[in-house]
């Protein structure tokens, strides 16, 4: 038979972040967006044409590549007006690209795409037009074809910092996660302190369970940003995953200061504190929960208020009660609301308010004769009073509810 809420309450701890165990949610680029002008600067370089790795300028070429080239740094519509008027369809790939390289500057990505994907069609090993038609997609948010063409840049020899930067957040982006930590690993040898790749291969870490690592990684980016609450949070599930709790509530506490305040944040603390036997901690901080819970997070917060029944903590258990009647009582569906009062019915009970109790107890099964807690808690107190009758009664009905007789 199932004892209801005296059986033991497993507070199964939770990591911070919502979804998969130990999975984050995607960061906002900063040092490496593909977007910002400076890496698009960086990414493309010199417009000038690589004959060692790239089509190679023939001497018929010289004359639009001359009359094109005093443009490039001073003005791109003009560029583009010469190119357009001499490029034709059997001109050299380089053209193309470069075309495509301008279209794209003045984000016109559609042109962009037509140019650069004729390049690769004439020549398929060119390895910048890949590059450039990478970035094309990641603005279009194409993920599996920004990783297609950043592939081909690799395999090509143009495995730089920045490629391999974007090859890790497209991975990052389809959870690909060892994949990611790869290139990620790779963008921090050419660029050791970006805090993106260090974001990236931090994140990356924790959803591979190389916890240590990721640990020791989060020290790094908490040093570079200590008033990020998420990093101090994200920490908290490495350690918590390697069982060091007091130092996860340090981390959680430290977030907490900053405004990292969630339901399921404290509630975690909450739940920390409660198994290390500092229970009016936990109570307090379980109470300080309840403001920003919503309505899915009623069960998780019944769970905690029934803890402190089985453990016949009452004031404490009366203080959390008292905080979720405020907060999540007026989000309760019917069957939560006849829980929650059957809870602070046994709330009642324990702080010897037996006559607000029982009435409570059977209004419930008023509404619902085979609300089971509210069944065992009646048994359990007419025992105690050695009304046996009365006690078995209860005890016997129980047993017809289903979901009580395991």
């Amino acid at each position: 038979m199932r004892i209801g809420i005296y059986s033991k309450v497993a507070l199964a701890i939770s990591f911070l972040v919502a979804g998969s165990e130990a999975s984050a949610p995607l960061f906002s680029l900063t040092d490496s967006d593909p977007t910002s002008q400076e890496f698009k600067r960086n990414y493309l370089g010199s417009y000038g044409i690589n004959a060692a790795i790239e089509p190679r300028l023939q001497p018929e070429d010289r004359e639009t590549y001359d009359a094109v080239l005093p443009h490039l740094n001073s003005d791109l519509e003009e560029a583009i007006r010469i190119l357009v008027d001499w490029v034709e369809p059997e001109s050299n790939a380089a053209f193309n690209f470069l075309l495509g390289s301008l279209y794209y500057m003045k984000e016109r990505m559609d042109e962009s795409e037509i140019e650069l994907k004729l390049a690769i069609e004439k020549h398929p090993s060119f390895r910048r037009a890949h590059r450039t038609l990478a970035l094309v997609y990641a603005h279009r948010d194409d993920v599996p074809k920004v990783i297609e063409h950043l592939l081909k840049v690799v395999a090509l020899g143009g495995g730089d910092g920045q490629s391999y930067g974007m090859l890790g957040y497209g991975y990052l982006r389809e959870e690909r996660y060892r994949s990611a930590l790869g290139a990620y690993q790779s963008a921090r040898v050419f660029a050791p302190d970006s805090f993106d790749y260090k974001r990236g291969e931090a994140q990356c870490l924790l959803n591979t369970k190389q916890y240590e690592q990721a640990v020791a990684l989060y020290d790094e980016l908490i040093t570079d940003s200590p008033s990020n609450p998420e990093f101090w949070l994200l920490q908290g599930n490495a350690l918590l995953a390697l069982d060091r709790r007091e130092e996860t509530a340090a981390n959680l506490e430290m977030a907490r200061s900053l405004g990292g305040e969630t339901f399921e944040n404290l509630s975690l603390l909450a739940n920390i504190y409660i198994q290390n036997e500092s229970i009016g901690l936990g109570a307090e901080v379980a109470a300080s929960s309840m403001q920003h819970a919503k309505p899915g997070d009623a069960d998780v917060a019944m769970r905690q208020l029934e803890y402190l029944i089985r453990g016949r903590y009452w004031e404490e258990a009366s203080g959390l009660a008292t905080a979720f009647e405020k907060w999540l009582e007026p989000k309760l569906e019917a069957n939560q609301a006849r829980e929650f009062a059957a809870l602070c019915a046994a709330i009642d009970l324990g702080l010897g308010r037996n006559k607000v109790g029982i009435g409570v107890l059977e209004k419930v099964l008023e509404e619902d004769p085979l609300n089971g807690t509210s069944l065992l808690l009646l048994g359990k107190h007419y025992m105690e009073s050695n009304k046996y009758e009365e006690s078995e009664y209860y005890y016997e009905r129980v047993l017809s509810v289903e979901s009580f007789r395991r």
